[in-house]
């Protein structure tokens, strides 16, 4: 398991180490790295969006679909919020956005 993120970010940096202490199995790389780079290449991504989180763990997963995934692996009660997987992907991906566009004000 694979959470990229971006590591110019304060906010998308608190995520990730707060993913790593919830799950040790998570690996957390920046997505500029190079191996991220070739990890995102070797699943046929082959634009990068500094935007977006990927989540890796067997396919490709971006923007909410991948923060549902990473919650999906976290402890309780902070897993239970991946249920909303379960609403409209154009709805949690609008959610998704807003947060990525004021991300820096976080």
């Amino acid at each position: 398991m694979y959470l990229l993120y971006d590591d110019q970010c304060q906010f998308c940096c608190a995520i990730a180490r707060w993913a790593k202490a919830q799950n040790a199995k998570i690996e957390v790389w920046s997505v500029r790295s190079t191996d991220s780079k070739e990890l995102l290449r070797s699943h046929g991504v082959h634009f990068i969006d500094l935007q977006t989180v990927y989540f890796v763990e067997g396919a490709v997963h971006v923007r909410s679909r991948a923060a549902f995934q990473l919650l999906r692996h976290t402890q309780r009660p902070w897993r239970w919020l991946a249920i909303f997987r379960l609403l409209p992907l154009s709805l949690t991906d609008y959610c998704y956005n807003f947060i990525a566009k004021n991300r820096h004000r976080f």
